[in-house]
């Protein structure tokens, strides 16, 4: 049975359906109100009402065009194969809309975010996770559902917990069969011969995988497609996480074509398939991100062995045919990695597909290692999201809390005017007083420190509430330690449980402390209180002073050995005091450095810096100097990434590097040569933004030319005509600066 792709009608389909999104379940959903209003039962209880739901009443949507099956229509959202909070439409968030909004969150929040020195719309991270889809794709959910059913439950808890997953797995089953029953119906008047051969792939296969381990190519990347898309559906929550595809596809393909089952050009087809279907269900619009699907591809296995092959390059070979802004492509690379692989992935690069992440192994299996997990489990790592890492045994809780670095040095420096502490009742350490930088530096660290502990501490109860409201017996299910330990995912059933704050702003935070240390305590050029004048001023009549600032003083990122030895020690100190903190399911806090696109949300109330940055221009993103900073290439960029030791943010920190589009073919040494250094300067992730500034202009005056150019915002990708017009002209002077 062959497949050839029709990405023409496989698009046409697509649209044709999802612009019907979303679908009307109210019907459903007052059945389950009604029952709840009754019983009053806990969420874990509602989880399982949602499955059995789910899975008695809801259709399901087989297409003609594509050999994979997992699109149930639940009423969610055409966008929602992201986040899920605040709840989106669908059965999938019924429990948890139940629950929403949370108050005593809201309250703690409202300041802070009204003021911008946070981004917090989420009490914990719904939106980067990954089911373990190569447990089911190995043992399949009947298996699944046996060794749930062998849990012996010594409490009501327990037994619900129980339950659920039971229902959870007894979900995937049912919907596998509804999966064939619909191709047998679509069978019966189906005269298109190339279509009626994939509906009885479907019809074939859909009854016994997942339910059972997958056997060929095909059934294994249907089995863990099925997976992920059947945890966003029903979960609640987003999967952000696809999966390590060539390392887990390999053995299937290999003995695929050994026993001539498939040939490579209809393995080809099939992973060609894969990688549109995000795209074609995405409807992009200035209002939403990404999808934050991501397939994650190199890397090594747990003995260290790399991952490079056949399937690898299948993959690579997809991105660079099809201009895509998903599923974003995270590429683990390390200094072992074959020079072929990283050219094909530096082909990519130069071509412009700007939904490529660069994962540094050497950097990020030492850093999990170091936050204490096996070192077989830390070569194990995935990502998905924007760039965040997770163990394949891990729950995380990244991306959702954002610290703005720039605003909080501001408010020590005007702690009445931007009075972060009194509401606290936190001591401030006062950095007026201080006689020498290294005392300013040490209020710094300490009050920095202090706020993260703060806000730790709310968390630990915030994160609690999450079993409360939407616990997540599914995604449990796939994960054997949950079962192991009879112990949801949001309570700690996973082996590693960690969280993350994200610290956003670090060069601009660097570059103002710099300006502090040598206008201040080495040249007294100015006092901290003239100094603390021009910035309340927001530099109105002191333009020759913000120019001294902004262009005399060397920056973060330049090679400057005043500044490099600045900048690794905040790297450090943020790192420290932004990890170890205990949150509720047994784990603890770990480093991260990316920003999203926050570094422009929270521009608008970010006051001036002693950097010179005016008020309400962006802040730095990741790991990168601040947006005015000059005479900084590729070169020095990565240069400046060697005195720090990021093997410290095991939440990784993200360098973000514009280039021009190269149209010649010489030049994919260029980028082979970024790769390599990126590598080995230590850097942690890396993304491209490869543009052509002219083609950004004439996209903006005449966008129905050019639907398909496609730029990096931040951690996302979009097409460039689907951005607002701010963010377009952000991008634009980005080229225009490193173009």
């Amino acid at each position: 049975m062959s497949f050839v792709f029709n990405e023409a009608e496989f698009k046409k389909e697509s649209e044709e359906f999802y612009s019907t999104y979303p679908v009307d379940v109210s019907e459903i959903e007052n059945e389950l109100n009604q029952r709840y209003e009754k019983e009053k039962v806990s969420a874990m209880v509602q989880k399982k009402w949602t499955y059995e739901a789910i899975a008695q009443k809801c259709k399901v949507k087989v297409f003609r065009y594509c050999p994979f099956y997992s699109e149930v229509i639940t009423g969610r959202d055409r966008n929602s194969v992201a986040g899920a909070f605040p709840p989106i439409p669908g059965l999938g968030c019924w429990a948890l809309r139940t629950h929403y909004p949370v108050k005593e969150f809201d309250d703690w929040r409202k300041p802070y975010v009204e003021r911008d020195l946070l981004f917090a719309e989420m009490m914990t991270d719904h939106s980067h996770h990954y089911a373990d889809v190569e447990r089911v794709l190995y043992d399949g959910f009947e298996k699944i559902r046996k060794e749930v059913s062998e849990m012996k439950a010594e409490s009501t808890e327990e037994q619900e917990f129980k339950d659920s997953m039971l229902a959870a797995c007894d979900a995937a089953i049912t919907l596998g069969y509804k999966f064939s029953e619909e191709a047998d119906r679509m069978l019966q008047t189906e005269k298109d011969d190339s279509v009626r051969e994939q509906l009885i792939r479907i019809r074939d296969t859909a009854g016994r995988v997942p339910r059972l381990p997958a056997k060929t190519f095909y059934e294994a990347l249907t089995s863990v497609w099925f997976t992920r898309e059947l945890c966003t559906a029903m979960e609640g929550s987003g999967f952000a996480v696809m999966g390590h595809y060539d390392r887990i596809l390999y053995p299937y393909y290999r003995k695929d074509i050994e026993e001539q089952r498939i040939t490579k050009e209809e393995a080809q087809n099939l992973i060609d398939c894969m990688m549109l279907i995000t795209e074609a269900r995405w409807k992009h619009n200035e209002n939403t991100s990404g999808t934050n699907a991501s397939v994650v591809i190199g890397g090594c296995d747990r003995e260290g062995n790399i991952i490079y092959n056949e399937v690898t390059e299948m993959i690579l070979n997809s991105f660079e045919k099809y201009e895509v802004s998903s599923p974003k492509l995270q590429v683990r690379i390390s200094s072992k990695h074959p020079d072929k692989y990283k050219k094909h992935v530096a082909l990519i690069a130069k071509l412009g597909r700007n939904c490529l992440s660069i994962l540094n192994d050497d950097v990020l299996i030492e850093a999990h290692h170091r936050a204490g997990k096996k070192l077989e489990d830390c070569r194990m790592y995935l990502a998905g999201g924007c760039q965040e890492p997770v163990l394949s045994n891990e729950c995380n809780s990244r991306a959702f809390m954002y610290l703005n670095l720039p605003l909080l040095l501001d408010a020590m420096l005007f702690p009445k005017e931007l009075d972060f502490w009194s509401k606290e009742n936190l001591r401030m350490s006062r950095v007026d007083t201080a006689q020498n930088f290294e005392q300013f530096y040490e209020s710094v660290v300490y009050n920095t420190a202090q706020f993260l502990a703060m806000c730790a501490v709310h968390y630990y109860r915030f994160e609690q509430i999450w079993s409360e409201i939407n616990p997540m017996p599914l995604y449990s299910a796939t994960m054997k330690s949950c079962i192991e330990k009879k112990t949801e995912i949001t309570k700690g059933g996973a082996v590693y449980n960690s969280t993350s704050f994200s610290l956003i702003g670090i060069g601009t935070f660097i570059d103002s402390l710099y300006a502090i240390k040598k206008t201040v305590f080495e040249d007294r050029k100015y006092t901290l209180e003239h100094l603390k004048e021009m910035i309340k001023a927001d530099f109105q009549g002191f333009e020759a002073d913000r120019q001294y600032l902004m262009n005399k003083l060397p920056k973060y990122g330049q090679p400057d050995a005043g500044v490099d030895k600045l900048a690794k020690q905040v790297f450090h100190d943020l790192a420290k005091h932004s990890s170890g903190m205990p949150n509720p399911r047994g784990g603890y806090y770990e480093a991260s450095l990316f920003a999203f696109f926050f570094y422009d949300v929270v521009k608008e109330n970010t006051w001036a810096t002693p950097d010179g940055r005016h008020a309400g221009q962006r802040i730095s993103r990741g790991c990168n100097p601040g947006e005015t900073s000059e005479n900084i290439d590729a070169a020095t960029l990565m240069n400046s990434l060697r005195s720090i030791d990021m093997a410290e943010y095991p939440g990784c920190g993200v360098t973000y590097l514009e280039m021009p589009v190269s149209q010649t073919d010489t030049d994919v040494a260029l980028f082979e040569y970024v790769l390599s250094a990126f590598v080995h300067c230590g850097g942690s992730a890396l993304d491209f933004n490869v543009v052509d500034k002219d083609k950004l202009i004439k996209a903006k005056e005449n966008p129905d030319q050019y639907r398909n150019l496609v730029v990096r915002v931040c951690g996302y990708s979009a097409p460039f005509i689907s951005l607002s017009e701010e963010l377009q002209d952000e991008i634009i002077q980005r080229a225009l600066r490193n173009g």
